[in-house]
């Protein structure tokens, strides 16, 4: 046989080889997403801001999320997620548009993709992403995706979580940039870390440690502030920190369940050294299984300067202290609040009443009282409607602030 007749057989045979591997690899692919999921998620809202001094804010906006999710091969799996945020009535201060009459409600309108990741999971009790992702921890106290916002905050991010036991939960991510809800981008240098402990509903313990690095080179409007003077990495801190919690029975249906907290807040990634401050948290209840009322007691310290207060930058800081935002950003002299939950479920119907009375961590200066009431009904696992309510008094911190919302969330 002449070598250009072997050159061609041998030629034949890799491009034949070369072709059946692509379409393996082509039906491989089309298999896991033909097999894979599509999500749908709408959440059109009437929101109204009224903040003493400024123009009342009124926005309508329809926040859509469009997910596909492909099947697992080999345990591997990607995830991609686009969002829209359109205005339909957008007299409001977004923070973005200039609007600066306007209360703020920090909505832009806005299209992008929300997350696109891929994810490993085929060793029992493990789970690996890389890429652009939503991160809620516990409570989301520390770190979560402020879902409650019409765009959310995601983590371009590696991120583990491990369960080595049943009862034994490990967790860190490595985040290199931030996408905020007011759809900006901002470098990080970020590590998160949680080791968990579950052995039963009367007990779940944890340590953990959060440190937030911005590496922005100028300020990014939605970035974490902290009154402190400086550039951007001014309120670089590291947390560190260890919460326990769980569930009591008292008798029958009644239980208590309960919530103890302590974190220390120190510089880091080029932070001030005024950043220095305690966290703690005391909270306990008693609870049927259709009602509930719980009693919290909430520091967010402040240094001996009272000077910088502890800051909770990656947090859904709209579920704590407040839902009409005064205390997103800590005071200086840090923040001490008492406050009460009211709760229960009527018909479908999620009820609660809350009430906060604030105070400065240091100093004892009485900021002011908040009322938030909401009303939350479930017509299936498909559609909800709510409405809910925050009135903020003002005392001696901060202007009187009242908030409203009415919505409806469809999730297909």
């Amino acid at each position: 046989m002449s070598h250009s007749a072997l050159f061609r057989r041998h030629y034949f045979a890799v491009a034949l080889f070369t072709l059946l591997a692509a379409t393996a690899h082509a039906n491989t692919l089309t298999h896991a997403i033909s097999g894979g999921r599509i999500s749908l998620d709408m959440r059109p809202r009437y929101e109204i801001m009224s903040q003493a001094g400024k123009t009342a804010a009124h926005a309508f906006t329809l926040r859509t999320l469009l997910g596909l999710s492909s099947k697992p091969i080999a345990g591997v799996s990607a995830d991609l997620q686009f969002i829209n945020v359109a205005g339909i009535v957008n007299g409001y201060n977004s923070l973005t548009n200039g609007k600066t009459a306007y209360s703020v409600i920090p909505d832009p309108r806005e299209t992008n993709v929300n997350q696109a990741y891929l994810q490993y999971a085929g060793v029992p009790g493990l789970r690996l992403r890389a890429g652009r992702q939503a991160i809620n921890l516990d409570d989301d106290r520390f770190v979560g995706n402020v879902d409650f916002r019409q765009t959310p905050q995601t983590f371009d991010a590696v991120s583990m979580r491990d369960r080595p036991a049943p009862a034994l939960t490990l967790y860190g991510a490595y985040v290199w940039r931030i996408k905020n809800i007011l759809n900006e981008t901002m470098p990080s240098r970020i590590f998160l870390s949680e080791i968990s402990w579950l052995p039963s509903p009367l007990l779940h313990a944890e340590a953990f440690g959060y440190w937030y690095g911005n590496q922005a080179q100028s300020t990014i409007p939605g970035a974490v502030t902290c009154f402190l003077p400086g550039g951007p990495q001014v309120c670089n801190s590291g947390t560190v920190g260890a919460r326990v919690q769980g569930t009591l029975p008292l008798g029958g249906p009644l239980h208590l369940p309960y919530d103890l907290s302590y974190a220390k807040q120190l510089p880091y990634d080029g932070g001030s050294a005024l950043v220095n401050a305690p966290y703690y948290h005391l909270g306990a209840g008693v609870a049927l299984p259709d009602i509930w009322l719980h009693a919290d007691y909430m520091v967010m310290g402040a240094n001996d300067q009272g000077s910088y207060g502890f800051q909770t930058p990656l947090a859904t800081r709209h579920a704590f202290n407040g839902w009409a935002e005064v205390f997103l950003v800590t005071p200086p002299e840090g923040l001490r609040s008492l406050y009460f939950t009211l709760g229960g479920t009527v018909m479908s119907t999620h009820l609660a009443l809350l009430y906060y009375d604030f105070h400065a961590a240091r100093g004892g200066m009485r900021y002011g009282h908040e009322w938030d009431l909401s009303a939350i009904h479930h017509f299936s696992r498909h559609w909800s409607a709510g409405v809910q309510y925050a009135h903020y008094r003002r005392v001696q911190y901060g202007v009187d602030t009242q908030g409203a919302w009415v919505f409806v969330t469809a999730k297909f």
